[in-house]
């Protein structure tokens, strides 16, 4: 990253000690390695409450956040190469907090995390156990959401917010974000005067239609045709469509468009509820009715 100085200009290099991972063995370096994440029902729900009570959102960031877990297991690693002590080549690294690399660091950081907001009053929802409440003084709630190390801070009164996050930054070393503008690649679009709050994906799916080829095609006005029609007989039968959809990132593009669905475009979920079930052996027609909500996403 380039950053400028009375009229000079450096490159400063960041660095990561990564483990290797892979060649962890269950039952001996690690056991539970699950690690949750906010539902996107959750986030909907929070920029309602937002909208309706003009609540402040502001967004946080951890700074190396897997290096806060605190290890359960009994785990030893090679001196990083370039760091090896002289005369001390055999000995290895005893690990008391996990790294970057390691199976179980996710989800190591999210019990760091969750036993500090617990200790310090908040209550963990019932349904989504990355969302936690709790009640200040004036009787309003302040809420936060984790996304592994991404953080969203609302309240009614903004003292209250740089509250938390001054308590946070006790713990942990801590990014402020400012107000929050994207929520998980979602672009957030306030009209605080009339109580308004709008969701946009735009970068995202202009991003996707690049991405898969998509720029040049004619938009659409619906998802799907008139004569919608899909089935297993559409699957590749020569040796010709066979390679050729070998080639076709069918797969990878119908996720990206889920993506989209689940965050902001549910009116591409019957479409996209067809085309999922041929991901095993996808067509010609299948691929040609991907493209399509590919094209519908492009004209909307």
């Amino acid at each position: 990253m380039k950053i400028g100085l009375s009229g000079s200009y450096f490159v400063r290099f960041k660095a990561h000690l990564v483990t290797k991972g892979y060649s962890q063995k269950k039952g001996i370096d690690y056991d539970e390695i699950f690690s949750p994440v906010v539902r996107h029902t959750s986030i909907r729900v929070l920029l309602s409450l937002l909208a309706h009570h003009n609540l402040e959102l502001e967004q946080l960031d951890v700074k190396t956040a897997f290096l806060h877990g605190d290890l359960e297991e009994e785990i030893y690693m090679s001196q990083p190469e370039g760091f090896v002590v002289q005369g001390k080549e055999d000995y290895v690294c005893k690990l008391h907090k996990s790294l970057y690399g390691l199976k179980q660091s996710p989800r190591q950081w999210y019990k760091r995390f969750d036993t500090f907001m617990v200790k310090h009053g908040f209550s963990r929802s019932a349904y989504d156990c990355c969302v936690y409440h709790k009640k200040a003084p004036s009787g309003s709630l302040i809420y936060l959401l984790l996304y592994v190390d991404n953080m969203h801070v609302a309240a009614k009164d903004m003292d209250e917010v740089k509250k938390l996050k001054i308590l946070l930054n006790t713990e942990f070393d801590m990014k402020d974000l400012g107000a929050a503008r994207k929520i998980l690649g979602m672009e957030i679009i306030r009209d605080q005067k009339h109580g308004k709050l709008f969701l946009s994906h735009n970068s995202y799916i202009e991003k996707i239609i690049s991405r898969f080829g998509m720029s040049s095609e004619k938009s659409v006005n619906t998802p799907s045709s008139v004569n919608f029609r899909l089935s297993t007989t559409c699957t590749p039968q020569t040796e010709a469509e066979i390679e050729y959809m070998s080639r076709i990132p069918y797969a990878s593009a119908a996720g990206s468009l889920m993506y989209a669905m689940v965050c902001t475009r549910p009116d591409i979920a019957h479409a996209m509820s067809v085309v999922s079930r041929y991901m095993a052996h996808p067509g010609k027609e299948h691929w040609n009715a991907v493209k399509r909500i590919f094209r519908y996403l492009k004209g909307t």
